[in-house]
């Protein structure tokens, strides 16, 4: 897909505001768009079909939850190793590098023969993951004007969880397919997995042809990075919060699929619906992210709307039908995900560009090692019950809403921002 057919099918759905903003939006900007909707399509069938498939090749949850912390290790690892190779490789190679390594490591896992390779597959994934999360936001804040910033990183995410809608249809169609031709569902998930590793390899194309490699100011030193470091505070009180929602999350998201599949008998078909269906109201839900900027305030429209997702997270192990349970995880991931966008500007406002690489590392490295920690208990708790992990995340979120409200309410964004820019219409 050309940049000028990407931007003609956001056009098509944006209110009047964003296509006024996105008219901003630098053409590297474009192209990174269109890095992660094809990451998003591979990571949207993954969310379908990864686990069941891994359950039904003979392998158990703890397998599971033991992917999660390999790659949340090595994304780890490359949070903290990458800030400084920024300067030295560039934007460009580190992206492809990572596409690269999404795509073969789960083309890898679709065949691999036993757990522990697929396990230590997950370890390359990790790396891949852990480069784009950490590029993504510090190259996203140069790609545009102070004043379309909030309207660049929510067309990001919408295109990213719109992507994943797409994603996990074809996780549900894909398997069915197969099956319908005469081959085994544990075929057919392992044909969809191999899917979604060639869509994560495809995102090397756009990814090559970004033009803006370098970011400006940053050290090729790490150790010269940290001694001029001065951004200390704003990083613990990132970190905090982070970590605790981080390690709830990974309790219990990792295993949705799983939940579905064998508590309440859900087929690959009926999860990967639900799946489209909880990506495609996040994505719509992102819209209102400047009006509820404007509203509550930045750190006020992320408290809220993780704080009114709990009771609907609460009540997903009350389930006893799966309509309930897709209703309620459905309302669960919109409002703990609409104010993401939010949240990414709030992560790095007020803090010096030349820093900003560094901060999104190590606050990316806090998140992945509590994940770590939360997949690999949440993996272990799977196998004895699938209803007490979903509790243990909700004190966890709660927990972590709290301390971003402590820490976080007296960081104030100054932009510039025109009227006609600023006003959200969704």
């Amino acid at each position: 897909m050309r940049l000028t057919g990407l931007k003609r099918i956001i056009a098509s759905v944006l209110p009047r505001d964003y296509r006024v903003a996105a008219r901003t939006f630098s053409r590297d900007a474009w192209r990174y768009l269109m890095v992660a909707a094809l990451q998003s399509i591979g990571l949207g069938i993954l969310g379908t079909v990864f686990a069941i498939y891994i359950k039904d090749a003979g392998m158990t949850e703890a397998v599971v939850g033991d992917v999660e912390g390999a790659l949340a290790l090595a994304g780890a690892v490359t949070c903290l190793a990458l800030p400084p190779l920024v300067a030295r490789v560039g934007y460009r190679r580190l992206m492809v590098i990572a596409a690269l390594a999404l795509g073969l490591s789960r083309l890898g896992q679709a065949f691999a023969p036993t757990a522990v390779v697929v396990v230590g597959l997950g370890l390359l994934y990790g790396i891949g993951d852990g480069a784009m999360q950490t590029l993504g936001i510090a190259f996203l804040s140069e790609a545009a004007p102070a004043r379309a910033l909030t309207h660049l990183f929510t067309i990001d995410y919408t295109l990213r969880v719109g992507s994943m809608f797409v994603g996990a249809l074809l996780g549900g169609i894909i398997p069915a397919a197969v099956l319908a031709a005469g081959a085994t569902e544990t075929v057919g998930l392992r044909v969809a997995i191999a899917v979604a590793a060639c869509s994560m390899l495809a995102s090397a194309v756009p990814a090559m042809a970004i033009e803006h490699t370098h970011p400006a100011d940053v050290s090729t030193s790490y150790r010269a990075a940290i001694r001029g470091f001065t951004s200390w505070s704003r990083l613990v009180r990132l970190l905090i919060p982070e970590v605790l929602i981080s390690f709830g999350a990974g309790l219990s998201i990792p295993f949705v699929a799983l939940f579905l599949r064998h508590q309440l008998g859900a087929t690959v078909g009926q999860i990967g619906m639900i799946q489209a269906a909880s990506s495609i109201g996040m994505a719509v839900a992102a819209f209102g992210s400047p009006w509820l900027a404007r509203k509550l305030g930045h750190v006020g429209a992320v408290v809220a709307m993780e704080l009114l997702s709990l009771p609907f997270l609460v009540a997903v192990p009350l389930a006893t039908g799966l309509p309930f349970a897709a209703v309620m995880l459905l309302f669960r991931g919109v409002l703990m995900n609409m104010s993401w966008p939010v949240y990414n500007q709030l992560s790095t406002a007020g803090i010096p560009p030349l820093e900003r690489p560094l901060v999104v590392g190590w606050v990316r490295f806090g998140w992945a090692v509590a994940w770590l920690g939360g997949s690999v208990l949440g993996g272990r708790l799977m196998q004895h019950s699938y209803t007490l992990p979903w509790y243990l995340t909700g004190v966890f979120y709660a927990v972590g809403a709290a301390m971003t409200f402590i820490l976080l309410r007296k960081v104030k964004i100054e932009v510039p921002v025109a009227p006609a820019v600023l006003e959200s219409r969704p």
